[in-house]
């Protein structure tokens, strides 16, 4: 992600203000108005740019760490203690909206309405982004390989009993690919999207809604 950044980064420096985005270029103003009109979309005009650049990083973490496995690495998002620290960073994140909207006072108030009663309710109300946001990720991603795992097991047995050519497994990869594509591409882009989307949505939730515009 480092190199990535560097590497459009250099392009902008040296790219033509004036001519048509190519390449590293492209891929960078892409990635910027994507991001940018997720985060505005579920954020509001006023607060969208204090959030839209950990949203595109968050983004791009994610989804390399997702895919990850295609490559041979172990895939960070297959680790709880991971997708419960990036789901924290968003619970924060929550709580902050909270307080910038609504006050110290009624930052802590909140836990009791409309009745003290409430309070239990309230507060589990509150940390339920954080356990669903950590556990959602954290168990597709992991299913995912868990099913692989099992998959070539099970295709390396079977091989096992033709002979001569048994001896390693040539099922496997012939089948392997399309799984791949479904759990690692297509899951991990989805699993991505649906965390960054659940992340502008609580924060954006607790704004005051912005006046419409028309022109």
């Amino acid at each position: 992600m480092i190199a990535l950044v560097f590497a459009i980064n250099n392009a902008i420096k040296k790219a033509d203000v004036m001519a048509k985005p190519t390449g590293l270029v492209l891929i960078g103003v892409l990635i910027v108005q994507t991001f940018s009109t997720i985060t505005k979309d579920n954020m509001g005009a006023r607060h969208y740019k204090n959030y839209a650049p950990y949203v595109g990083a968050l983004a791009l973490y994610l989804f390399f760490s997702n895919i990850s496995g295609l490559f041979g690495l172990a895939q960070p998002t297959a680790n709880y203690s991971v997708t419960l620290t990036l789901a924290l960073i968003t619970f924060i994140l929550i709580q902050r909206a909270v307080f910038m909207s609504n006050g110290f006072v009624k930052f802590f108030t909140r836990f009791f309405e409309p009745y003290p009663v409430f309070f239990v309710m309230n507060f589990f109300g509150a940390i339920a982004p954080l356990v669903s946001m950590s556990l959602r990720l954290f168990g597709n991603i992991t299913g995912g390989t868990i099913i692989m795992m099992l998959f070539y097991s099970f295709t390396g047995y079977v091989a096992g009993f033709i002979p001569v050519i048994g001896q390693f497994d040539f099922i496997g990869p012939l089948i392997g690919p399309f799984l791949h594509a479904y759990f690692d591409l297509f899951v991990g882009f989805i699993q991505m999207f649906v965390f960054i989307s659940l992340t502008t949505v609580f924060i954006g939730n607790e704004f005051p809604s912005e006046p419409e515009t028309t022109n």
